[in-house]
């Protein structure tokens, strides 16, 4: 005869918990509920419970201390009760995508509450793997570019550093949109466009690096070309009537895939005319703009082009790093350390659940809005020096005091 197995009643309302209901649809911005308070201020009861939870369901992954090991999986000592309990609420109901499969819905909305309570009254510590990560981590920097400075030291000779080019025959590469920027480099590579030199150092970039570029470039301050040209600017500026549709009426394009030639090198300029002429550049409707004009026409053009003023695009310049933790502290606290319980605590976590959190928030337009507009904008590097910056911090516990309710006039 088999022996009878004694099974807490606490896991048994766990495993009965198919019939909870769950609360539908709780986000981090919603007031805190009635029920959620539960776990602000918990019981000695309910975090045993919370404890007996951990052990059938948390604990192999996330340690029963709180504390995770593996890199990639988040630790939950000291994390913010209403944060953890809400997380396990959209895993549940699928609005939280879990990839790992193991965040199961066998438990009740009780104890879901108290798993989050348990975890969140535990003293919150830094991983081994997030402290080793954190004492190898650069810090944030001042410097939004940093990581494209290296491939544009090749850019410098040619361009100069702000690309305001100073040789003659050299394009200014400033006050030409993002858009503009990255399809002119991609065409050395597709061959619609003809120059050697550039298509090997634009085969050495790839695509998210030669945006970044245009980013940079759109940024400065453009200045006109010191080759103003020998042609007749009068003669040019009716001629550029035509032009005016696609590239404004000034030389200042306000279509992000149309190139500015306000204040444009002259030599380039013309240079450029004759390869659209005779199918060095691959660009049907400019074959057709400049297929009945002279070699004057093109002189002409350029001188006029060359004397107008060039204006900066309207492209915001990238966030330092600091001013992009700054942002994140608005919700999640100082350092890192959320004084919202609705809010989670991002010091001392894992940088590789930080980074992929970034990147999934980044990539679906579901769930938080706010949380896809923060991460959306960001580069690869940002979310590098984000994660790395409040993985290196020290996370702090917040005791929550309930205050008593005012008198009734």
């Amino acid at each position: 005869m088999k022996k009878a197995v004694h099974i807490p009643l606490t896991v048994i309302a766990i495993l009965l918990g198919f019939a909870s209901t769950l609360a539908q649809g709780a986000s981090l911005t919603q007031p805190i509920q009635a029920h959620e308070r539960a776990a602000l201020f918990p019981s000695k009861g309910m975090i045993d419970q919370g404890r007996e939870v951990a052990e059938t369901a948390c604990g192999s992954c996330h340690g029963m201390n709180g504390i995770s090991e593996t890199e990639g999986t988040p630790s939950l000592a000291g994390q913010r009760p209403i944060y953890l309990y809400r997380a396990q609420q959209a895993f549940h109901q699928g609005t939280r995508v879990d990839e790992t499969k193991k965040h199961s819905g066998f438990l009740n909305d009780q104890a879901v509450l108290a798993v989050s309570a348990y975890y969140s009254s535990l003293t919150p510590a830094r991983s081994n793997e997030a402290m080793d990560a954190a004492e190898q981590a650069d810090m944030p920097t001042e410097d939004p570019f940093l990581n494209i400075r290296e491939d544009m030291k090749k850019c410098i000779k040619c361009h100069h550093e702000t690309g305001n080019s100073e040789g003659s025959g050299m394009p200014n590469l400033t006050a030409q949109h993002p858009d503009y920027f990255a399809s002119s480099m991609m065409g050395y590579l597709d061959g619609s466009r003809s120059h050697n030199l550039m298509k090997r150092l634009a085969g050495k970039l790839d695509e998210a690096t030669i945006r970044e570029m245009g980013v940079f470039y759109a940024v400065q301050e453009p200045t006109r070309t010191q080759t103003q040209g020998e042609g007749d600017a009068n003669v040019g500026r009716r001629i550029s009537e035509g032009c005016a549709n696609c590239h404004g009426v000034d030389g200042n394009a306000g279509k992000a895939n149309m190139p500015t030639l306000a204040g444009q090198d002259s030599k380039y300029f013309i240079k450029a005319m004759k390869h659209y002429k005779d199918g060095k550049r691959l660009h049907q409707k400019m074959f057709e703009a400049v297929e009945d004009l002279s070699e004057q026409d093109m002189i002409d053009l350029a001188t006029y082009y060359a004397a107008q003023e060039p204006e900066r695009r309207g492209v915001r310049t990238p966030l330092k790093s600091t001013e992009w933790i700054a942002r994140c502290e608005r919700c999640h606290g100082i350092d890192g350390n959320s004084s919202d319980p609705r809010f989670p605590m991002l010091a001392g976590q894992d940088a590789s659940y930080l980074i992929k959190m970034l990147n999934d928030k980044s990539e679906e337009e579901s769930g938080s809005t706010t949380m896809h507009a923060m991460a959306d904008p960001l580069s690869a590097m940002d979310i590098e020096r984000i994660a790395s910056y409040f993985a290196f911090q020290q996370p702090k516990a917040v005791v929550y005091i309930q205050l008593p309710c005012e008198d009734d006039q």
